[in-house]
């Protein structure tokens, strides 16, 4: 068996161990259980999820993760943080893109076997959390808005918006962090030295 496929295999057993959760703390006591919304209040929930379109919304955001799976990108990005992979993998490229791409197709398999199977679940919490934080009045009065020519375009346009206020975020706010990072390198890493002291474990037999 060639280095590569040695290293792919390895990272790959890997995961496994990478993300599983640690064990649950003991649980509290159990949280008492939500109000039920009455028939009237439920029904005007449903139809503001309805007319606001949260499930295709759900099944468009999920189709990107879906795609990013399906063209290998997701599993290359989760083996990159296994020791080694990285170096193989940008030697062996040509080798390893046909297993990443055959391996994040079955990922999207997955993924998207379980997205079809909970999202009608995901809409259905969702009008029940909007059943809890608005009467029926209101509920109909956010249908009567979203119908409006103004609501039209505030779904229209929010998107929009959203992308917008992410890409200024990360102008104004993501690039001065890594440079103010950058310029506190000498702090961090002297905040770090007192680790250089700690002797690692003895090697095991």
């Amino acid at each position: 068996m060639s280095s590569a496929a040695t290293i792919l295999i390895a990272a790959v057993a890997s995961l496994g161990s990478a993300t599983a959760q640690p064990p649950a703390r003991p649980a509290g006591p159990p949280a008492p259980p939500p109000v039920k919304a009455d028939a009237a209040t439920m029904q005007a929930a449903n139809a503001l999820v309805a007319q606001l379109g949260l499930k295709a919304q759900l099944q468009r955001q999920m189709a990107g993760t879906v795609a990013q799976m399906k063209r290998g990108n997701v599993i290359g990005a989760m083996l990159a943080q296994q020791p080694g992979f990285i170096p193989a993998y940008q030697a062996n490229k040509a080798k390893f893109d046909p297993v990443l791409q055959k391996a994040g197709a079955i990922q999207a398999e997955i993924a998207q076997g379980v997205i079809n199977q909970n999202v009608n679940a995901v809409v259905a919490a969702a009008a029940q959390a909007y059943a809890r934080q608005y009467s029926a009045a209101e509920l109909n009065g956010l249908i009567a808005f979203y119908k409006s020519p103004l609501g039209v375009k505030l779904q229209a346009k929010q998107a929009l918006v959203g992308q917008e206020i992410a890409v200024q975020t990360a102008r104004l706010i993501g690039a001065k962090i890594d440079a103010a990072m950058t310029a506190n390198a000498p702090r961090l890493r002297a905040a770090l030295a007192p680790l250089n002291s700690i002797a690692p474990p003895p090697a095991q037999k």
